[in-house]
């Protein structure tokens, strides 16, 4: 992990520091005042003098983050005289994450943002250039410098928008679409000339050469914040080359060293690996501008983490052949180059299925030593979970910790455990995982990667030694593979969970900029309202419910949502108005919503499920849920949405369907699954025919999702909620209980027993991805059949989301999107995993934006 600046040092102040010197700053300046706000992300000065702009050019000031301050102190000065809305990050610390890379390419650099009136871009522009001649900061990927000497950047994006409406992008003069997210590259719209250049200049030509013309450039291998990494041909030889580029300022540790620094290090490490098997030779080291290069030889064409995702685990059968699918061969392979590396003073420090390439016989070798200790000397970084916790680089044994998680990723497809702070459960719960996935109690190849995931150096070694040696590990009786915890128990912690969530959220920062994050179903204060209403025996979530409601009605954000259910508007006034039945909040008032296409996340099938359980709530608070001018008002609109949806062709109704990573053109988020739920529950006959249209369409194409799902490299997203099958068998149960088909019922239990078998091999635990969402499938399941393995199934995903999990059993810590962090939202955090275990401790009960099975 690399290591932040220290917050207390002079030159990392906190936040309100940072906030009290732009403060007298401002104080200071000529014109209106204008006060810092925050979003808890960036620092905000808005100039009220400002026209309302959609998107024009805007300035990039990038830093590192020791210069961060002393940029501030020059050039606040400078844009509080002119007309110009800017943002900045809101502490040393915080531009240190930015430029880690941790959150992308499009981050890194941007320390500042100027967003100025057009007549003003190039004068600013150069103005700004020549105050920071000669000063140090990452490149801004996706801009141009406005000098080469100065970290000044431009390009032309979206102004006061939320990231959805730059993800849809800019409309120019004669209505054309532009992309608005930043790219890796720059781009400007054919509306707009460049700033900064004369015009009618023509545009520079890509190039794919590089080391002043000697490689050429034949494929990308990554992209990454911190530098590419290219196939190419060395032309005066032929041979086929690695290119790996470092950029910058870019991902620098407490000491100082960046992403060159460590491809620095790298280069000597090659050189002293020199001839070992197994391990690339250094061809070539370069710069170019201020990034470095280094050129090695091609080992192979793909990476072990990349063969799993194409053709699943390997095989760990005693006795397979070494075919190169053999986990065994894999296995001493790896060790054999390990031995040879360890003979040169090298401990690599950071093994993983990234940085083990296979070539066209399966034959693996090791690559990116950027962290590696050579005799004991190494820059600081590792891949979390992968590493032995707090390893030096002096210790050989290290990398035999290493190899047992890259051989459990083999055998699983699972990254490690990495959620609890100790370091020991998140061990244990990765071994818990293996013992689940593997087919039978105490497997040799269990045995093996629990040898080598001791933390005691000599077990560790004499693993390795007997792994070596050919000895298969001996047969023992071992533990159940997941966690046994009740339901009801867990159910209690994650609910405690939630309350501190939404008393955490409700006294941030507005964040006016982030309505989505901060409000929505999906993944904000509606969603986690939503179920802590479900709750009411608890007297602390019925009180944070309310208080997160009266939050929410009153957020500036409001404002800034589009209408959809799940991203909008739509699940925001459903968490209200039944906070309001339930707590006697303020309801919302009824309205019409617009999304964006026919989707249930952000379209009109979503909408419409809205509005048909906001009908269901009918007059706030009155009881009147079957009349009253509330519940008409959202009938009608319902009404509208299914009018719209009706007679539509199948093929209108999802998206594109995109072979080998989910069903999504037949998913419940986005595509006809979701939108046939929300018809099913409308009254009129032409609802009733379209519904019945998807759902026999879905069945008739059951037979080819299935086989796709059960392919060997099949994507593990085929399990999803969202787009495969686990919320397809949501739509199934639902028409099932709808006409009385028991062979509907039957082919929803046939889906949400695939993805029980490819369960244990699924790393997130949350519901739209993940294990929660299954979860909730074999409730569905089980309440419409009674049969009591549906609930056996369900308690077993309890299990293995457990098992994924930090903490004791019954006080889960759960991952979200990161897996070393949990989160808040419903559909990637906490929340979602309280609605399964809830529906499971209770034998069922409602879903949050989703309407009843019956």
């Amino acid at each position: 992990m690399r290591t932040p600046p220290d917050p207390g040092s002079a030159a990392a102040p906190g936040h309100e520091e940072l906030r009290r010197r732009v403060e007298e700053l401002a104080a200071r300046a000529p014109g209106p005042h204008r006060p810092p706000r925050t979003d808890g992300q960036w620092w905000y000065l808005r100039d009220p003098r400002m026209p309302e702009l959609a998107h024009g050019w805007k300035l990039h000031l990038s830093a590192r983050p020791d210069g961060f301050t002393a940029l501030l102190d020059t050039v606040l000065p400078i844009l509080l005289r002119r007309v110009c809305d800017v943002k900045f990050a809101m502490s040393t610390e915080a531009l240190w994450e930015l430029n880690s890379g941790r959150h992308g390419a499009a981050a890194v650099g941007k320390a500042v943002t100027v967003y100025p009136r057009p007549e003003e871009v190039r004068s600013l522009g150069l103005e700004l250039a020549q105050a920071l001649a000669g000063r140090e900061g990452p490149a801004v990927v996706s801009d141009r410098r406005v000098r080469p000497d100065a970290p000044v950047h431009y390009r032309y994006g979206p102004f006061r928008v939320t990231d959805d409406e730059a993800q849809a992008g800019m409309t120019g003069p004669d209505g054309s679409l532009f992309p608005g997210l930043a790219e890796p590259r720059y781009r400007r719209p054919p509306w707009a000339d460049d700033p900064f250049e004369a015009p009618g200049t023509p545009a520079r030509p890509a190039t794919t050469r590089v080391g002043a013309g000697r490689y050429r450039i034949t494929a990308g291998i990554t992209r990454a914040p911190s530098g590419h990494v290219y196939r190419a041909v060395e032309l005066a030889t032929g041979r086929e080359v690695v290119v790996k580029q470092a950029r910058a300022f870019v991902a620098e540790d407490g000491a100082g060293t960046d992403a060159r620094g460590r491809l620095r290090h790298e280069r000597r490490v090659l050189d002293a690996l020199a001839g070992v098997p197994g391990v690339p030779a250094l061809v070539d080291y370069f710069r170019h501008g201020t990034d470095e290069y280094l050129v090695s030889a091609a080992r192979g064409v793909t990476d072990l983490r990349r063969e799993l995702l194409t053709r699943g685990p390997y095989d760990a059968a005693a006795g397979a052949a070494e075919d190169g699918r053999d986990w065994w061969t894999l296995a001493r392979r790896l060790l054999r180059v390990l031995d040879a590396v360890h003979a040169r003073g090298v401990v690599v420090c950071d093994l993983k299925p990234a940085n083990v390439v296979l070539d066209r016989d399966g034959r693996p070798a090791l690559v990116d030593f950027g962290v590696s200790a050579l005799a004991g000397d190494r820059p600081p970084g590792a891949t979390a979970g992968y590493g032995l916790p707090g390893a030096t680089g002096q210790d050989p044994t290290e990398d035999h910790y290493a190899l047992g998680t890259t051989l459990h990723h083999a055998l699983t497809g699972l990254d490690p455990v990495v959620i609890d702070p100790d370091p020991a459960v998140n061990r244990d719960r990765t071994l818990a995982c293996l013992r689940a996935a593997l087919p039978e109690p105490g497997h040799p190849a269990a045995e093996l990667v629990r040898g080598l995931l001791s933390f005691d150096p000599a077990r560790r070694a004499a693993a390795a030694a007997q792994l070596r040696e050919g000895t298969a590990p001996a047969r023992r009786s071992a533990p159940a593979g997941r966690a046994t915890a009740r339901p009801a128990e867990a159910l209690d912690h994650t609910v405690t969970t939630c309350v501190r969530m939404a008393r955490e959220l409700v006294t941030a920062d507005s964040g006016a900029e982030r309505p989505r994050t901060l409000l929505s179903l999906y993944d904000g204060a509606a969603g986690l309202g939503l179920e802590l209403l479900q709750h009411p025996d608890r007297p602390d979530a019925r009180a944070a419910a309310a208080e997160l409601a009266r939050w929410t009605a009153a957020h500036p954000a409001l404002d800034h949502l589009d209408g959809s259910l799940y991203q909008g508007r739509t699940g925001v006034d459903l968490f209200l108005a039944e906070a309001a039945a339930l707590l006697g909040t303020e309801p919302p008032e009824p309205r019409r919503y617009q999304g964006t296409g026919v989707d249930q996340i952000a379209g009109t099938a979503g909408i419409g499920t809205g509005h048909l359980l906001l009908a269901a709530l009918g007059s706030a608070g009155t009881g009147a849920a079957a009349d009253g001018p509330a519940a008409e008002a959202h009938r009608a609109a319902a009404a509208d949405c299914a009018a719209e949806l009706a007679g539509r062709p199948l093929d209108d109704l999802g998206e594109e369907p995109n072979p080998g990573t989910a069903a999504l053109a037949e998913g419940f988020a986005h595509g006809r699954a979701g939108v046939a739920h929300f018809l099913l529950a409308m009254p009129d006959e032409a609802s009733r025919h379209s519904a019945r249209r998807i759902v026999d369409g879905l069945a008739a194409d059951f037979p080819g999702i299935m086989a796709a799902a059960r392919a060997p490299g099949a994507t593990r997203r085929y399990l999803a909620w969202c787009r495969g099958l686990a919320g397809l068998g949501t739509l199934l149960v639902q028409a099932g209980r709808r006409y009385g088909d028991d062979d509907l019922l039957a082919l929803a239990a046939e889906a949400a027993d695939t993805c029980r078998t490819i369960g244990p091999r699924t790393a997130q635990v949350f519901r739209c991805c993940g294990l929660a969402g299954v979860g909730d499938l074999f409730v569905d399941l089980a309440v419409a059949t009674g049969e009591a393995r549906h609930w056996a199934a369900a308690e077993d995903l309890a299990g293995l989301i457990l098992t994924r999990a930090g903490g004791p059993p019954g006080r889960p810590l759960l991952p979200g999107r990161r897996p070393d962090a949990e989160a808040r939202a419903w559909a990637v955090g906490t929340p979602g995993v309280t609605t399964f275990l809830r529906r499971l401790a209770r034998r069922g009960g409602p879903v949050p934006g989703q309407l009843p099975m019956t």
